[in-house]
């Protein structure tokens, strides 16, 4: 796996169930750049950590998806968190 890929997993694997549910409604609503697609919503909910790392990967690729999750990271004030991902860009 990527470093960033593994970056994320180590991050999502942090997160409360509460903070992962935030997370991931977060992710479903993220104003992304044009040639992007949101993850819909249905597909977000019964993911778990891994999954969930895998299928941001594979709609954002590893830059993007690190890059967001530090946004929304941001976004529930978790800058600890955040910091993590920020550190690898």
């Amino acid at each position: 796996m990527g470093k960033k890929r593994d970056a994320i997993l180590e991050t999502l694997e942090n997160l409360t169930a509460d903070e992962l549910k935030k997370f991931k409604l977060k992710l479903g609503a993220a104003k992304l750049p044009e040639g992007f697609r949101v993850i819909p919503r249905g597909a977000l909910g019964p993911l778990d950590v891994v999954d969930l790392t895998d299928k941001m990967v594979s709609f954002y690729r590893e830059d993007f998806s690190a890059k967001l999750a530090a946004d929304l990271l941001t976004d529930m004030g978790l800058q600890e968190e955040a910091a993590r991902l920020q550190q690898l860009e």
